[in-house]
């Protein structure tokens, strides 16, 4: 630690700040690139249970419609 007494004064407690500020900043982006992360993963979970939804939706509407189509013809017929 010789060295440190060539630097001047007040470096000995800015290099530990310095560094206590980069970690700081690497813990948030982390934290931040996680959070996207599970973010992205839950649109993509409710994105698919989306489109099932509106599948099945839709096979519901095309036996509503071959429904309403019988009963037309029933009606037509009578």
């Amino acid at each position: 630690m010789e060295f440190l007494k060539h630097l001047p004064s007040g470096i000995d407690l800015i290099i530990p700040i310095l560094v206590l500020v980069f970690a700081s900043l690497q813990k948030f982006k982390r934290g931040i690139t996680d959070t996207w992360r599970e973010e992205a993963e839950a649109q993509k979970l409710r994105a698919d249970r989306l489109a099932e939804q509106v599948a099945e939706l839709t096979e519901e509407v095309k036996a509503l419609r071959r429904e309403n189509a019988e009963l037309r013809g029933m009606l037509a017929s009578d």
